[in-house]
């Protein structure tokens, strides 16, 4: 579940934070920069969640197979319009 949060500065935070703590990785995202308006200074809002860091570590794994295997879908369509295109 994700849940709104802020930091009450004009530094954006990190996407995957690794270092707030030992047990669970915080990962953000939907970031929006809110101006000043005259009682609260610029600040940075967004949505957050915390992983178990064990369970993050399979999340990892599980994206870069995601991507290999984009790449590898990409790859065979590729192949397979080369193919078409021959048979024409």
């Amino acid at each position: 579940m994700w849940y709104p949060n802020s930091n009450g500065d004009s530094v954006k935070p990190e996407t995957i934070d690794r270092t707030g703590s030992k047990r669970f990785v915080y990962v953000r995202k939907d970031f929006r920069l809110i101006p000043e308006d005259g009682e609260i200074p610029e600040h940075w809002e967004w949505l957050e969640t915390k992983i178990p860091k064990d369970a993050m570590t399979i999340w990892e794994h599980t994206t870069e197979h995601d991507t290999a295997l984009d790449d590898v879908y990409a790859a065979l369509t590729e192949l397979a319009e080369i193919i078409a295109g021959e048979e024409e």
